[in-house]
């Protein structure tokens, strides 16, 4: 643009007349060697470099818009049998191909694969696994899950427990992106969008479940068992008795799953609960029972360190500390 002003501001001091009343008046070369300027090359390269620049940008800008567009209207195309399933599943969390040939009876199995299949393509679905799909509200590549648990259940038979249940029993303070489902065997996890779903086999301990809002879970007192059991999927100590606090629930039903748990495994117990009466007053019926199961040394974490703090009565090292144990109490 400088180059302009300057070539502008040439002419006009070279080819300017100052007329008889004082005004300026521009002879014939002046006009033909403006002309020539803005038709040269040097003046477009100089004063439209940019605006060329702009015009392929959004030349290409309109292309590519363009083409997504297509593309998308070719995507989310649906035929008029796809359309019609599609409409008879889409206000529900989960699709199962049986119950859709159920209602369409007149459609072979491959042909309700098939559509599934082309909605799963088409980002209406997303295929859980075999016959299974959770659905969209909207077509996208991206699987977003309306209710992590009943995806859950539907990727592994057993029940929700561990941290998700204390979740559903609003005893966890916060939603974690892990969900567990207690299983008889074969322990496995899957990942599906935002979240990790994570099968926990426990033998003959996968019991002690019910049917809560929809879905099938522990309940509260198994939960905690399963919590005690395993408490690196619950959040930890702190999470176990936080929640414990935070509820009245049957310790009988509590106890009786420990009838078939390792004796060290109660004294774990025994001695978290008994902490948590001391310290914040909690009546915990149960001490008496995990006071008989007191046989050998072990460790709060059996797999930490070494040292920490041994409590006489439960032959137990507490090897983590009161403070983490009970760290909602002592620090809000």
């Amino acid at each position: 643009m400088e180059y302009i002003i300057l070539a502008v501001a040439f002419l006009l001091l070279t080819f300017a007349d100052p007329g008889i009343n004082g005004t300026l008046t521009f002879s014939v070369p002046f006009f033909a060697l403006f002309y020539l300027l803005l038709h040269s090359q040097e003046f477009w390269i100089f004063s439209d470099l940019g605006l060329q620049k702009e015009i392929a940008v959004n030349r290409k800008s309109y292309k590519d818009n363009t083409l997504i567009r297509h593309n998308m209207n070719k995507n989310i195309y649906l035929s008029k049998r796809e359309q019609m399933i599609f409409n008879l599943i889409s206000t529900l969390d989960m699709a199962y191909s049986e119950e859709i040939e159920e209602v369409f009876p007149e459609l072979k199995p491959h042909q309700i694969n098939k559509i599934c299949s082309n909605l799963s393509l088409r980002g209406y679905l997303h295929r859980l696994k075999k016959g299974v799909y959770s659905i969209q509200e909207r077509p996208s590549t991206v699987p977003v899950i309306k209710n992590p648990y009943k995806v859950a259940l539907a990727l592994f038979k057993g029940y929700i427990g561990f941290s998700s249940a204390l979740r559903l029993y609003n005893l966890l303070d916060y939603a974690p992106f892990t969900i567990f489902v207690v299983t008889v065997n074969k322990s496995r996890e899957k990942r599906v969008g935002e979240y990790t779903f994570k099968a926990v086999a426990m033998g003959k301990r996968a019991v002690g479940l019910t049917y809560h809002n929809g879905i099938y879970l522990s309940t509260i007192s198994k939960t905690f068992f399963d919590c005690f059991y395993k408490p690196q999927y619950s959040g930890g100590y702190s999470a176990i008795t936080k929640a414990i606090n935070d509820v009245e629930f049957d310790w009988n039903e509590f106890i009786r799953y420990f009838k078939f748990a390792s004796d060290s495994l109660c004294q774990r117990t025994g001695y978290v609960l008994e902490l948590m009466e001391k310290e914040t007053g909690k009546k915990i019926p149960a001490l008496d029972y995990f006071r008989k199961r007191v046989k050998n040394n072990t460790k709060l974490v059996p797999s930490g360190k070494a040292g920490g703090k041994y409590i006489k009565e439960w032959k137990v090292l507490d090897n983590i500390g009161k403070e983490n144990i009970l760290a909602w109490w002592y620090h809000g």
